[in-house]
């Protein structure tokens, strides 16, 4: 018996609510494998928040001083 077919075997014995719970692990599962775009180096990222920053309009009201400051952001 393979490893499928013992996977099968052992899931149609168990009650509704265990098959779920094998559901929910394998689609866990199946998610952490799936192929994740590379991360951006910090540069990309700020490249990025600059480019978005220029696009938006000029006469955008911005943030005040208070937002910007270290112990707001962290």
């Amino acid at each position: 018996m393979n490893i499928e077919q013992t996977l099968l075997k052992n899931f149609r014995e168990l009650p509704p609510e265990k098959q779920q719970e094998i559901l929910d692990f394998s689609e866990f599962l199946r998610q952490k494998t799936l192929v994740k775009p590379e991360a951006k180096i910090p540069q990309q990222q700020a490249e990025n928040w600059k480019n978005w920053a220029e696009s938006q309009p000029k006469n955008s009201p911005g943030l005040p001083e208070s937002a910007l400051k270290r112990e707001t952001i962290y």
